[in-house]
């Protein structure tokens, strides 16, 4: 078997409550709301389960909570304690690589070179650049209304502004 076809993506801690959830440890970097509905190993092998499905994670107190096909009550769950769970490696889902605009000059298309952003601000909803240029600090959300093409090869992001983004507005 190769040994590339499989990868851990975590460690049975416990069980939690009566109906067959369990804690796991993840120890890939992944979305874990992503991973419902792939196939699983578990090892070693406890008594009669050798692979199951993810059929829902949720959020628990310690970490995600993880039910799997199959695992009906406490007494099933407590058999995956300490065991790891492998799923193919081809079967993981895509995590888009993140793009990191620090260093990019921001072009609008009717006002021209806005500056460089120097920084990156992570909300819930979604990025702001934080730009520095001629017109002092500007805070550009990262957001499809405001940009437009990415020239990796001459370092640029076209934008349209947004009305009241600048303060010359």
């Amino acid at each position: 078997m190769d040994a590339g076809a499989f990868v851990e993506i975590g460690r049975v801690a416990r069980t939690h409550g009566l109906v067959g959830e369990v804690s796991v440890i993840m120890t890939v970097d992944l979305p874990v709301s992503r991973l419902v509905g792939l196939e699983v190993w578990f090892v070693p092998p406890p008594a009669g389960i050798r692979t199951s499905r993810i059929e829902s994670i949720r959020r628990g107190p310690k970490g995600p909570l993880f039910t799997f096909e199959g695992i009906a009550d406490i007494s099933m769950a407590e058999q995956l304690r300490e065991r790891t769970v492998l799923a193919r490696s081809v079967d993981l889902p895509e995590v888009a690589e993140e793009f990191d605009a620090v260093g990019y000059r921001l072009v609008d298309e009717s006002r021209g070179d806005i500056g460089e952003v120097v920084d990156v601000i992570v909300t819930g909803a979604n990025d702001v650049w934080v730009v520095d240029g001629p017109y002092g600090e500007v805070l550009v959300p990262d957001i499809d209304d405001v940009v437009g093409e990415i020239d990796d090869e001459n370092g640029t992001i076209s934008v349209k502004l947004l009305p009241g983004l600048l303060d010359a507005e």
